[in-house]
């Protein structure tokens, strides 16, 4: 570890001595963010009003629909993958979660399309398939002061497609076709969409599925990771005017058998075999965007929608008797997890002098968190393997509902301060209110927790974000980010409980929030030979939600409970050379430390050095492209108490494509993409990765896969690619 200190010692000198401007700072409310890019260019509709990225202290990076199409991601984790701070987390099969910045998900609130995705982000990601996907925004760092509460080390957005814009065109209708298949885990997926566009309306409808059975490793298959998924989505706009649209939108998810692996180690023989069947969230949005509406007002949106999550969890244990491999018990338990909530937000972006603008903007939260409802059946049996008892308890509610209010309000300040020098200041208000019912409470011992005094807590919160942009040359800038975060009481963590083991998971309603203070100092480069930035962040976090032991109705059991502080250091970096115009060599990587302030241990889950390498070839018609890149992981022994060291990898990837329309101007729209991944069959485990509970960081990866996707568009959907 002592190359790694004075690694982070010697870039922060650097950074220190260039005048310390940090890389990136997140310019606009998350929420209402899109990108888009155009050429080398990359613009900023922020709350509905564009801004050159160039003029701006961003942290925010894009994952586009080419990049998907062409990396085949089952997930949009998957996508996530080559942007340095970021970490792909497994819990097996279609279940993955970002970790950024050395935080995981319950830390970087999901988006889709500026609203947010609640319910449990273990889930979220897999619910959405890549092919529905124009673009994904990530923020890395603190958002609070744009999104509120969770955003503590970033925040992800992920735009869906839609039709071109109506207005002033003739009718014009055109589709897509979209399929795949992975043989790792002998997945096949496709999705067919239908969009048209004219006199002032646009719509695309589509829909789409993904298959898979167990995933293949080079150590044997991984029990219980199959899954299918479903989806069916519409996206009706109207254009009232050149510069006014209305927007009608509704998405509806479904997974069916998603296994989570579970036992001492996958592959294995699963003691657990717990399966979302089914896992559905449906949701419709109406939004109202205007740009441009007088010479003060830049732009105004306003938005609500209605989601709800439908889990049904089946889960089936075997308890062994101690030091031998025969079943002490059976344990099958379903429970019915429902989560109806809704949201709205309104914002204004106004025009000042000398080209600064302020947004001013409410948005507001609702969830109900419907109390669990289980069916629960126990066999016992005996050393001969007899059943000697059974235990049936009647399906029915075993916890109270509740709730949990939010409202936010935010103003963001551009200001450029001549022609080489940018600010950015952001300051925000929320205030979360939580409150649980009396009952019902299928464990006794747990309803004496509650109190008229507990039962219900409200907290306030002001975020704030200060950042600066220097442009020393055309092509050198220099920037500076500082931030305060904070995380609200979610009501998993505070009111959620259930037995673990012997003991249980106890609700903890005297919870408070979790807060910290961030920096990040760096530099950039770019000119049409060479590219290069790099980032160097620490982030100060105090009372984190943490699962402590305790004893509880004399049973070894575990609590959330907030302890002290910690700090997360880390170095991130990106570069690019030029081949020809269309070709490049690119580097990538990250190195993060977390550390309990209070013990001095490690924090848990905090990712290994890791790297891209690669060489992405496309010729100068853009007919085809080839990329071959290798991922380098260096060991992790520098680990949690509860964790385990994990050794370095390097996995090769080769990738390849043909787009057939700009082979002979007579074929269709169309792009034909292979890949071969882990072309070794290198057998390999993240650091960070973990399935079902008493499975964390045995988790083995995926093998050698062979991997083939298409992507036809014609009539107004050519317009997309």
């Amino acid at each position: 570890m002592d190359i790694v200190y004075n690694l982070k010692f010697v870039s922060f000198s650097i950074c220190m001595l260039m005048v310390g401007f940090s890389q990136d700072l997140f310019a606009q409310s998350a929420a209402d963010t899109t990108l888009q890019v155009t050429g080398s260019e990359v613009v900023v509709s922020a709350t509905r009003s564009s801004t050159s990225a160039a003029r701006l202290p961003l942290n925010i990076e894009v994952i586009t629909q080419r990049q998907i199409e062409e990396n085949q991601p089952v997930s949009p984790t998957e996508a996530l993958q080559y942007i340095p701070g970021v970490t792909r987390q497994s819990d097996g099969g279609l279940a993955s979660t970002p970790i950024i910045r050395g935080l995981s998900r319950e830390r970087a609130p999901i988006l889709i399309d500026g609203n947010p995705f609640v319910g449990g982000r273990i889930r979220s990601y897999g619910l959405v398939d890549p092919f529905q996907i124009d673009q994904i925004e990530v923020i890395k760092g603190p958002a609070s002061a744009f999104w509120g509460s969770d955003a503590v080390s970033g925040l992800v957005n992920i735009v869906t497609r839609k039709a071109e814009n109506g207005f002033g065109k003739e009718f014009k209708m055109g589709g897509s076709l979209y399929g795949g298949f992975q043989s790792v885990n002998e997945l096949g997926r496709g999705r067919a969409e239908i969009e048209g566009r004219g006199k002032g309306f646009d719509f695309l409808i589509g829909g789409g599925f993904r298959n898979a059975s167990n995933t293949k490793t080079p150590e044997g298959e991984i029990e219980n990771s199959q899954f299918e998924s479903s989806n069916v989505d519409f996206n009706i706009g109207y254009a009232l005017a050149a510069n006014q649209r209305i927007e009608l939108s509704g998405k509806y998810f479904e997974n069916r058998n998603a296994g989570f692996p579970g036992g001492l180690g996958a592959p294995g023989p699963p003691r657990i075999d717990r399966r979302f069947d089914p896992d559905i969230q449906k949701g419709i949005n109406l939004s109202y965007d205007a740009t441009d509406l007088s010479d003060k007002v830049a732009a105004i949106g306003a938005r609500i929608f209605f989601k709800k999550q439908e889990l049904h969890i089946d889960q089936k244990t075997n308890v062994f008797f101690p030091m031998t491999t025969n079943v002490n018990r059976k344990i099958h338990v379903m429970l019915d997890v429902d989560v109806p909530f809704m949201g709205g937000k309104f914002f204004t972006t106004l025009r000042q002098k000398n080209n600064a603008r302020l947004t001013l903007g409410v948005d507001y939260l609702r969830e109900h968190r419907i109390g669990t409802h289980r069916d629960l059946n126990i066999q016992i049996f005996n050393p001969m393997g007899v059943m000697v008892n059974e235990v049936n308890r009647p399906y029915g509610q075993i916890q109270p509902d509740s709730y949990s209010n939010s409202i936010g309000l935010f103003a963001i300040e551009e200001m450029h301060l001549g022609e080489n020098l940018d600010l950015l200041l952001a300051a925000r208000i929320d205030n979360v209110s939580t409150s649980i019912e009396d009952g019902p409470f299928d464990i006794a011992a747990i309803e004496n927790i509650y109190n008229p005094d507990n039962t219900s807590d409200s907290d306030l919160a002001a975020s704030g974000n200060i950042g600066l942009k220097f442009r020393a040359s055309e092509s050198f800038a220099l920037s500076a980010n500082l931030a305060n975060s904070f995380r609200g009481t979610d009501l998993f963590s505070k009111y959620h409980f259930t037995t673990v083991g012997a003991g249980f998971l106890v609700p903890n309603p005297d919870l408070d929030p979790e807060r910290g203070v961030f920096y990040e100092l760096g530099v950039e480069y770019g000119s049409d030979a060479f590219s290069f930035d790099v980032a160097f962040f620490q982030n100060f976090l105090n009372d984190l939600f943490v699962l402590q032991d305790l004893t509880f109705a004399d049973a070894p059991s575990v609590q959330f409970q907030n302890i002290g502080e910690a700090t997360l250091t880390g170095l991130e970096w990106n570069a690019r050379a030029k081949i020809n115009t269309l070709s490049y060599v690119f580097l990538s990587g990250a190195l993060i430390d977390g550390t309990n302030k209070v013990t001095d241990n490690p924090l848990p889950q905090i990712p290994a050095f890791q790297s891209w390498l690669g060489v992405h070839f496309r010729d100068v018609d853009n007919r085809f492209y080839v990329q071959p890149e290798v991922f380098f992981v260096g060991e992790q022994n520098d680990f949690a108490p509860n964790e385990i060291a994990t050794p370095g990898y390097t996995i090769l990837n080769l990738k390849a494509g043909l787009n057939l329309h700009n082979v002979s101007s007579g074929m269709p729209h169309a792009k034909l993409i292979l890949s071969v991944t882990n072309i070794g069959n290198k057998a390999y485990r993240s650091h960070v990765s973990r399935g079902a509970p008493g499975n964390q960081n045995t988790f083995m990866e995926a093998g050698r896969s062979f991997n083939l996707a298409f992507v036809t568009r014609f009539g107004a959907a050519v317009h997309g690619s």
